[in-house]
């Protein structure tokens, strides 16, 4: 982990038609991933069912952290939802693509899919 990373979680929430917009700030790890959990958990249990999960902010991923991904899309996956994983970034970028990220398209069908910006995001449940 780099000196700069903090072993903290910020996550906020915005609805704009019909999509949630969660926007992650710190780091995803084990010390976080049962924050990280709650957090994506109350957003799915208030009706969220288009999630888009921006990790611009997020400078550190474990996979505990991966964990929240895809237990987040499995809930999503049960209520009929689906979640973008939209502008992760170098380190984050790299570790989700390295753990075949990339790969649960296959597995969760549309339930998940990993874009790099919100826009492109936007666009792909618009599409």
């Amino acid at each position: 982990m780099d000196q700069g990373t903090r072993h903290t979680l910020t996550v906020a929430s915005r609805e704009d038609a019909g999509i949630t917009f969660v926007k992650m700030q710190g780091s995803l790890s084990a010390t976080t991933a049962e924050q990280g959990n709650k957090e994506m958990k109350k957003i799915v249990d208030a009706g969220a069912r288009k999630v888009i999960l921006n990790l611009a902010d997020i400078d550190y991923i474990s996979s505990g952290g991966i964990r929240v991904l895809i237990l987040t899309s499995k809930e999503l996956s049960a209520v009929q939802g689906k979640m973008k994983i939209a502008a992760a970034r170098g380190m984050v970028k790299e570790a989700l693509e390295a753990s075949g990220f990339h790969l649960l398209n296959r597995v969760y069908g549309s339930t998940i899919e990993l874009c790099n910006t919100e826009e492109e995001a936007v666009a792909a449940f618009r599409g």
